[in-house]
């Protein structure tokens, strides 16, 4: 490998110039592209295909949800006969046929679906439990715009196992964290699978005055990677972008009932806690029973407008967070998995900004820095959409700790929806640390064309935030603490389609800019990335698309001078139709390191390096797959050597199994570092709604290694019984138990 370096003016020189480069070219582009995305709208308007329309059947003889299609269950239904391939022959007929049945009451929304196959031997159906990804495997799937907005909805999708997933849709982001409540069965025979699926208006939001809903629907055939669609059937969109969905006519007059969902639970839980001092420094107790009553509560004001009421809130079910090592000098970001904040999650995405800068992350409220939950008392939350306005407002109550009194955190957001676009704003107030107010206001701006030049996707984004930091000044206040105002703001475009895909972004965070209630792991920055990507579709049986990118990144202060760069070119990555596949790219960076790492020994100074990395996948459609990753390369003033592998067992759909192993080998002057880390997942599923799942984790920096197994029962949607064993151990000298806490939680939900 060659390795070239530059004297420190040199290169200071050159970055200076590339980034000015940068700076001028984002704003370019930018102004460019907002005049562009104008005329290639004006340009298409005349070429926009005609969406396609369904006028919905009525029933007064609701069908019996079984995956079987009895003679005249289905005869007052709306009838699809064949799909159209969106990929890999957009346009072309399907190469197997679809039958779909739609109708409705006044209560549910029903689906059939046949799916006939010629091969029903090479079905493939892997996925055995509740929001399995069914990327992997045939499927039949759908999606809702109930305001007809073009841009929000509800995505549902089944595997010929009978699984179920669903999302939320908010500007053609998804949110697959939530459940929602419906009901879905299948049954295979010899000439293919079926389906049959009930939605109840209780457990969506929808304007009771529309007519006309959003609605597409999809099948996928996993063997040959094909995408069959009603409407749409262009490789360069997903389904879940709904600008380009059909309609569903004949709605008006569907009905939600009272909207009430009364959900008591109750978890008993144990904990032996062996560590000094001990972890629950609340009670300083290390042997202790606890029994906890919680209650949730949802009411739908109206068929769009939903309130959601949380006390003394207990979140020991919820899976424990993917063990990492971090080998970087700012915080690491891990998602949102607890239910109630995943809630309508989206209508609080502000900016499209995926993790710094984000003005509210659930997170920080009832989990403290090292994830371990705090006692919330209470929470109240707003959601839903009011004409074409979204509003979204969150009020939580935090107990009180280490002496601090009980404190309110507040979060409001509002945007207006105009076509696909939206224009909004957010504000949020509270410390979650209590260690003295903090208020952000911030306004961001979303554009999208989803008919660009006809069938592409062109995007763009502005925003900007400002927060203000009144930290605490008593004898327990932090010297270091923030005081006064700060600010962010920044702005992309992109042109996320299959032959091209290409993204210009620029972004500033003021080294005072502090949301307390959201995530900022870097401040003080001017940033700036410029991604693009070429992907070609060789008439090959084994290859099925053909990619080469580059990924560009520059980071300086705000005083200009240059702290992060990176260079990544991504020389080849091949993929077959199963989803086998290779990837050879190479990675060049630049940091300058002004403070010493708190995790291993890098001296101050200034550094280039670079990496080869190789991924080799294997497709999970096989009873082993996955992925591995090597690369080699020098790291800062040493050399670093790091693998990865990530596999799945599958003995059965009953019994699964997986690993993830990942070992980086640092040779550093200071001093050699090897890290493992080491995740290894059994998983037995007695039927879909059944499922215990252990999850075993260990890294060799802080010598721990943790047991979370997890198993559950859907008795249905709602209504769920939770067994969790959590147990902790020190493996430095010896493997000692540090910590053992089983809970048991039962849920029921009462609907009105």
């Amino acid at each position: 490998m060659l390795i070239f370096r530059r004297p420190d003016g040199f290169a200071h020189r050159c970055v200076a110039d590339l980034r000015v480069g940068c700076l001028s070219g984002v704003f370019a582009v930018a102004s460019m592209m907002f005049l562009f995305g104008a005329t290639g709208r004006a340009a298409a308007e005349e070429e926009e295909p005609e969406r396609p329309s369904l006028q919905i059947g009525w029933t007064e003889n609701a069908p019996e949800i079984d995956g079987r299609l009895e003679f005249g269950e289905w005869a007052d239904a709306a009838y699809v006969d064949g799909l159209t391939q969106a990929l890999p022959d957009p346009g072309v007929v399907a190469t197997q046929r679809t039958e779909v049945w739609i109708m409705t009451d006044r209560d549910h929304l029903y689906i059939a679906a046949r799916m006939w196959d010629s091969n029903p031997e090479e079905i493939v159906a892997n996925a055995n439990s509740r929001d399995g990804n069914l990327r992997n495997d045939d499927r039949f799937g759908f999606t809702l715009d109930p305001f007809l907005d073009r841009q929000n909805g509800y995505f549902f999708q089944v595997n010929p196992n009978g699984v179920r997933r669903d999302s939320l849709l908010e500007g053609g982001a998804g949110e697959a964290s939530w459940d929602g409540r419906w009901y879905a069965k299948t049954s295979r025979d010899a000439t293919g699978w079926t389906v049959e699926l009930a939605i109840p208006y209780a457990t969506i939001s929808f304007d009771p005055n529309a007519d006309v809903w959003g609605f597409n629907m999809a099948r996928g055939i996993r063997r040959r990677d094909e995408i069959d669609r009603w409407a749409d059937p262009v490789r360069e969109r997903f389904m879940t972008v709904l600008g380009r969905a059909g309609n569903l006519v004949g709605m008006r007059d569907v009905r939600q009932s009272l909207g009430l969902r009364v959900i008591p639970a109750a978890t008993l839980r144990r904990v032996d806690d062996r560590e000094d001092p001990p972890i629950d420094t609340d009670s300083h107790r290390r042997h202790y029973t606890k029994f906890e009553p919680s209650f949730d509560a949802f009411y739908k004001i109206t068929p769009s407008v939903t309130t959601a009421l949380t006390v003394n809130t207990d979140f020991g079910e919820t899976e424990v967070d993917e063990r990492r090592v971090n080998l970087s000098r700012f915080e690491l970001f891990f998602p949102e998995k607890r239910d109630f904040f995943l809630q309508d999650a989206l209508i609080f995405d502000f900016g499209n900004l995926a993790k710094n800068g984000r003005p509210f992350f659930s997170r920080r409220i009832g989990l403290n820095d090292d994830g371990e939950p705090e006692d919330i008392l209470a929470g109240a939350k707003v959601t839903g959409r009011v004409g074409n306005v979204k509003i979204g407002l969150l009020d939580v109550v935090l107990d009180g700790h280490d002496q601090v009194d009980q404190h309110n955190l507040l979060v409001a957001r509002a945007a207006a929806n105009f076509g696909e676009s939206s224009i909004g704003a957010i504000l949020t107030n509270g410390d979650p640390e209590a260690n003295g107010g903090n208020t952000v206001l911030g306004a961001d701006f979303l554009y999208r064309d989803s008919n660009f030049r006809a069938n592409k996707t062109f995007l763009a984004s502005a925003w900007v935030q400002g927060s203000l930091n009144d930290p605490d000044t008593g004898p327990e206040a932090d010297p270091d603490a923030i005081n006064g105002a700060g600010y962010a703001y920044g702005g992309a475009v992109s042109y996320p389609n299959d032959t091209h895909h290409w993204q210009v972004v620029g972004r500033v965070y003021d080294k005072d800019f502090d949301p307390a209630l959201g995530f900022s792991n870097r401040v003080g920055i001017r940033e700036f990335q410029a991604n693009y990507r070429r992907r070609w579709r060789p008439d090959l049986a084994s290859i099925q698309t053909a990619d080469v990118g580059v990924i560009t990144e520059l980071i300086t202060e705000q005083g200009r001078q240059v702290e992060s760069g990176a260079f990544t070119w991504r020389v080849f990555d091949l993929r077959s139709p199963i989803d086998d596949g290779i990837r050879l790219s190479y990675k060049h960076r630049y940091e300058a390191v002004d403070s010493a790492f708190s995790n291993f020994n890098v001296p101050i100074g200034r550094y280039h390096f670079d990496e080869i990395q190789l991924r080799l996948k294997a497709s999970l459609n096989r009873r082993i797959g996955g992925e591995y990753h090597l690369g080699y390369g020098s790291f800062y003033d040493g050399m670093r050597l790091r693998t990865r592998g990530d596999f799945t067992f599958r003995f059965s759909k009953y019994v699964q199994s997986g690993i993830i192993y990942s070992f980086d080998n640092l040779r550093l002057p200071g001093g050699d570092e090897n890290i493992h880390v080491l995740q290894a997942r059994l998983s037995l599923f007695f039927n879909v709604d059944i499922s215990w799942i252990t999850l075993v984790q260990f890294d060799s920096v802080t010598d721990t290694l943790g047991i979370n197994s997890r198993f559950r029962w859907i008795i249905e949607d709602g209504r769920e019984l939770f067994l969790v064993l959590n147990q902790g151990f020190d493996t430095r000298d010896d493997v000692v138990a540090t910590r053992t806490a089983p809970l048991a939680k039962l849920q029921w939900t009462f609907r009105f």
